[in-house]
């Protein structure tokens, strides 16, 4: 629900507790025609469908949003304070505020703390996008219209010994804590380097609808039989990845790392969307020849968790290449 709202959870928590509330919606152990499985689901009410007919349940209140809005921005009055004090420039704060208010209470459950804010900002001072006041740091424009890497980026020693914070606090932060399901942030890291984007900026969007288009466009394929084309997830990833840096959002030289995450995250939208279920043997057979996917620590143990049916933990928010 979180996904194809476009809310943030905490938003979609409380319009869940408001028509719950309203008996306009009610939550029920619901089973799945094709798998037999069960799960808990929320259905609407009679009641509900009596007030569609007088007028639509909105979903997307904008009284609501602003006033979740306003009251996310006074709990981070405290990171605020801290990033003028280090000298951050208003409009590097403003986007990060503008991402960190979306994740909810989910970021305000952690500690606000020195360390918690430092870490943010160097994940988004290490934003594939590098957005904001400290874009210059990131790219070079050599001709008008153009965007060219220019490779200059704090790894986890410099920024810990520039901002005199221990790596442990940011390695675990940054690199761990931070990058689950729950707060929306990804990480790709190659080499030395760490790569972030997040769920909410225009990289993330803009790749998460990309993927949910595509598998889109293969259920009507082969639902209607109108290719024999096979499920090949490197090249779906390799056209998305192709999207992504034409529309200017990745480089070139990351394209690749990119690309591995892609397809974790194909496979996993499939599942999600019950590719298991309604094309089992055309997911299985492009995943099983899916050279990309085991190139990737998460993507091979996402390999051998669907071959064995069972639930491995893997968190597919983080990309870790394969060493060869």
């Amino acid at each position: 629900m979180v996904k194809y709202s476009n809310l943030s959870r905490s938003t979609v928590s409380k319009y869940l507790k408001l028509h719950t509330k309203n008996e306009n919606i009610e939550q029920k152990l619901i089973t799945d025609k094709n798998s037999n499985n069960q799960y808990q689901g929320y259905v609407i009410t009679d009641k509900g469908i009596e007030e569609l007919r007088e007028g639509p349940l909105r979903l997307k209140d904008e009284l609501l949003i602003i006033n979740e809005l306003k009251e996310n921005v006074r709990k981070l009055e405290v990171l605020i304070d801290f990033y003028k004090k280090i000298n951050l420039e208003d409009p590097f704060i403003i986007h990060i505020i503008r991402i960190v208010s979306k994740i909810g209470d989910n970021f305000f459950e952690l500690q606000q703390d020195r360390d918690l804010f430092l870490s943010v900002f160097y994940i988004f001072y290490n934003s594939i996008l590098g957005q904001g006041a400290l874009a210059n740091k990131y790219w070079r424009f050599d001709k008008e219209g153009t965007q060219q890497f220019k490779g200059y980026k704090l790894n986890i020693d410099q920024f810990c010994k520039l901002f005199k914070v221990r790596k442990e606090a940011i390695n675990y932060l940054a690199r761990v804590k931070l990058i689950q399901s729950d707060f929306g942030f990804y990480l790709i890291k190659r080499q030395n380097n760490d790569f972030y984007f997040h769920e909410e900026d225009l990289l993330g969007t803009t790749t998460l609808r990309l993927i949910r288009d595509r598998l889109f466009d293969e259920i009507i394929i082969l639902q209607e039989g109108i290719s024999d084309t096979n499920f090949d997830l490197d090249i779906m990833s390799e056209e998305i990845v192709e999207q992504l840096s034409e529309m200017g959002l990745i480089w070139s030289a990351i394209k690749y790392q990119f690309q591995l995450l892609l397809v974790n995250l194909i496979v996993k939208s499939a599942i999600d969307m019950g590719f298991l279920e309604i094309e089992r043997e055309k997911l299985m057979e492009g995943i099983v020849q899916s050279k990309m996917l085991i190139s990737s620590e998460e993507g091979k143990i996402l390999l051998e968790s669907i071959e064995e049916g069972k639930f491995f933990n893997v968190n597919l928010n983080i990309l870790t290449e394969q060493d060869v």
